[in-house]
């Protein structure tokens, strides 16, 4: 009768609740989501520390290429444009792997939200992406401070080029003049 209709309308065709079934799904699709994710971040954090490194290793050398005076002022000036492009990169790719953290992080503290420690897994998530930017942003900083004082160094090389060779064309000038002295004296 009435209750075997009401019984049909909240359970499913195996006997489970509908809902009940739903939940199991859902939370079943969250758990190898949480753990799919572990892994990557697992993995990712591995290959951050080794970039990290190989970053730094190709920013030094550019750097000791910029610093060379043996070297062209445009030579310089191309190596240090080399590590502006070596930071970007490794700001880029090391950030995806603290993305990768911190989507972890949310992802666990949605299943738990009064947990303090996702809590805490999710703000030292957000204080290493911070932290990332500030190590970049100061590096950057230097970099373009160095292209800045290579440019006056072009600019002052330049200058003192331009008034050696005026120099030269006052001599030149002078030694003409005299000559020409000489011969109507």
């Amino acid at each position: 009768g009435v209750f075997d209709n009401l019984a049909r309308m909240f359970v499913g065709a195996t006997g489970v609740p509908k809902g009940i079934k739903d939940t199991v799904k859902s939370a079943k699709e969250l758990a190898d989501q949480i753990v799919e994710l572990r892994n990557e971040v697992i993995l990712a954090e591995a290959d951050q520390r080794l970039l990290q490194f190989t970053f730094q290793r190709q920013a030094e050398i550019q750097r000791q290429v910029r610093d060379d005076i043996s070297l062209t002022i445009d030579e310089r000036i191309e190596a240090n444009n080399k590590l502006g492009d070596i930071l970007n990169d490794q700001l880029e790719q090391e950030r995806i792997a603290l993305n990768k953290r911190k989507l972890l992080a949310e992802l666990e503290l949605s299943t738990d939200e009064e947990n303090v420690q996702l809590r805490a897994n999710l703000t030292n998530a957000l204080a290493d992406l911070a932290d990332l930017e500030e190590r970049i942003t100061g590096q950057q900083s230097e970099q373009l401070i160095n292209l800045k004082a290579l440019e006056q160094e072009r600019f002052e090389r330049r200058k003192a080029n331009t008034e050696e060779l005026k120099t030269l064309k006052h001599r030149e000038l002078d030694v003409e003049k005299n000559y020409t002295q000489s011969l109507i004296d």
